[in-house]
């Protein structure tokens, strides 16, 4: 679940590798992935990133992906949890990713 949307790993997989181009849901929707996975594969206590999760997904309710947001005062109001999202995702934050090395490691798990 990305925002309101149930994705299949396949979708999400495509997500991952999708090039964000102008679209700024696709850079939050990568990142909120990920988070999810790392949560997930590290078995650990999400209470340092649930409340960025929880941001990230209600944004992307009211922004789906592939809906078009470009920079400017939408994406301004998510840019800061998608920047702790994005720490937290490469070991910089509250807790280590699976591996460490980006967001993408992420996307290895789905493989």
């Amino acid at each position: 679940m990305i925002g309101c949307q149930t994705y299949t790993q396949a979708e999400a997989i495509a997500i991952m590798r999708h090039s964000t181009g102008q679209d700024k849901t696709y850079v939050l929707a990568q990142q909120l992935i990920a988070a999810k996975l790392n949560v997930a594969c590290m078995n650990s206590n999400s209470s340092c990133v649930a409340s960025l999760i929880a941001a990230a997904d209600a944004w992307l309710c009211d922004h789906p992906v592939g809906s078009g947001v470009s920079g400017g005062s939408v994406w301004n109001q998510i840019k800061a949890t998608h920047s702790a999202l994005e720490k937290y995702n490469t070991g910089r934050s509250c807790a280590p990713s699976c591996d460490g090395d980006s967001v993408f490691s992420a996307q290895r798990q789905l493989d």
